[in-house]
């Protein structure tokens, strides 16, 4: 049996219609006979199509497992690697982005170096200011010792300036679901398609999901819940009708399908 065979028998066995199905899942009926005659392309990506998949087996009462595993083997081909010419090696990989990162500890270091030249300089400058000049008829005096540069530096913290670290890039994606509406079911899985949460959550609920390459969403009831991601309210998210597909990558980067 195929994936839409499974799906399509289940449905009848439990009496329901592809009506009743679009109702509980959100998705159109039209989406839903093309996944029973095992259409897979309507559905925009295969991201979705296991999601959608995910959906119509818990609403119709199968495992959505082995269903995503059978689509997975059917659907989704390896990539073929294409060979480039003077293609560089793993480890001259490795090596470029070692090269090309930035230290930011190197920089906060040389940034508290350049503070405390400028305030050793204003302070010998202000010194310099506030002396009288000689004349040449006065009496020779003696010269009043200094500080020594050790006494006249300020002191410095341990801890960067705040200008240092705002340099300093978020490092995750982290998305924040509050559900101010009734209720939604919502899916989130990594970009390497592992599941991290799927369920419905009731109104008042909040998770808060890390992940540190990006996240993808699928929200079903999205008018009942407020998104926030990387820091940025966006309120309810943009949806086709009121499913919303989301994809929150590090630096703010934020798409909606």
């Amino acid at each position: 049996m195929s994936v839409g065979a499974d799906l399509a028998r289940a449905r009848e066995q439990r009496g329901l219609s592809v009506e009743d199905v679009s109702n509980a899942t959100r998705i159109r009926g039209g989406l839903i006979r093309a996944i029973e005659a095992d259409d897979f392309e309507p559905c925009g990506g295969a991201v979705y199509a296991r999601g959608h998949i995910r959906s119509i087996a818990r609403v119709v009462g199968i495992d959505p497992e082995p269903l995503v595993a059978e689509y997975d083997r059917s659907h989704v081909e390896e990539p073929v690697p294409v060979p480039v010419p003077n293609q560089p090696t793993d480890p001259d990989l490795v090596a470029r982005a070692e090269r090309r990162r930035p230290n930011w500890t190197a920089a906060m270091v040389v940034a508290l170096l350049v503070i405390c030249g400028l305030a050793g300089y204003g302070i010998y400058s202000n010194s310099t200011a506030n002396k009288p000049a000689s004349n040449a008829n006065d009496l020779p005096t003696v010269p009043a010792p200094s500080a020594s540069p050790s006494a006249s530096a300020p002191s410095t913290s341990s801890s960067p300036p705040p200008s240092a670290v705002a340099m300093v890039p978020p490092r995750d994606a982290v998305v924040l679901i509050r559900v101010t509406g009734t209720k939604t079911w919502l899916q989130v899985e990594t970009l390497s398609h592992q599941v991290l949460f799927s369920a419905i959550l009731n109104h008042g609920d909040a998770r808060t999901f890390r992940d540190a390459h990006g996240l993808m969403l699928v929200i079903g009831n999205a008018p009942a819940v407020q998104l926030v991601a990387d820091n940025q309210d966006f309120g309810v998210p943009r949806s086709s009708g009121n499913v919303a597909h989301v994809t929150v990558k590090p630096a703010g980067d934020v798409q909606f399908a």
